[in-house]
């Protein structure tokens, strides 16, 4: 069928990943978590869901203590897009120490503002929860807030998808396979996993007994 046929690439972009729910923004399709694709992707950069609570989650690329260690600011990123949402967490919220170092995990719950004026941020998160923190030690994590060579990269494989680059590549890799899947119903229940040397990829269709290599 044409329709069938034809890959929805601007929906796959933008879309909910949960069919039948009226929401504002897509959540995660095995949790409640938001992904921040969808909140920075809009055309208005996430000011037209101000006032909305949300949960998400990811990897701190930049993190500062402000007011005298009384609040702190956050970079976070979460994998489906090379944007950032600013996060700003109170020190009665969580211990600052172990979520502002570059590389920390951390899921939160908040609520989404407009940022003052001024500022580049079309929207913010003002954390109100910390549900989880995975902490890192500083001293040992080895991807720095530097430009990093592809080189460097080769020697630490498993941190490769949290740089811009390698991460730009595996979502329009994803895209590309995803598109190539023949029906919407294959599209609508296939993940496309590759291992870390970029080999064929193996793509799993969940809920179905099915595996191809």
């Amino acid at each position: 069928m044409a329709e069938d046929s034809a890959p929805p690439v601007e929906q796959m972009a933008l879309a909910s990943l949960n069919d039948g729910v009226s929401t504002p923004f897509a959540k995660a399709e095995f949790s409640d978590r938001v992904l921040i694709r969808t909140i920075l992707s809009r055309a208005d950069g996430g000011a037209g869901l101000a006032g909305q609570t949300v949960k998400v989650g990811g990897w701190v690329k930049t993190g500062r203590e402000q007011g005298k260690g009384s609040f702190a600011f956050l970079e976070l990123n979460d994998g489906s897009c090379q944007a950032n949402l600013q996060v700003i967490v109170d020190a009665a919220v969580a211990p600052l120490g172990q979520i502002v170092p570059t590389g920390a995990c951390v899921n939160v719950e908040g609520l989404l503002k407009l940022p003052p004026e001024g500022t580049k941020q079309r929207v913010e998160l003002r954390v109100e929860k910390v549900h989880h923190v995975g902490p890192v030690d500083p001293a040992k994590y080895p991807l720095p807030k530097t430009r990093l060579t592809l080189e460097f990269l080769r020697d630490i494989v498993h941190f490769r998808p949290r740089t811009n680059t390698i991460s730009v590549v595996a979502r329009i890799r994803n895209a590309l396979a995803y598109a190539l899947l023949p029906t919407r119903s294959s599209r609508s229940t296939a993940f496309f996993i590759y291992t870390l040397q970029l080999s064929p990829p193996v793509i799993v269709r969940v809920l179905m007994k099915c595996f191809k290599l």
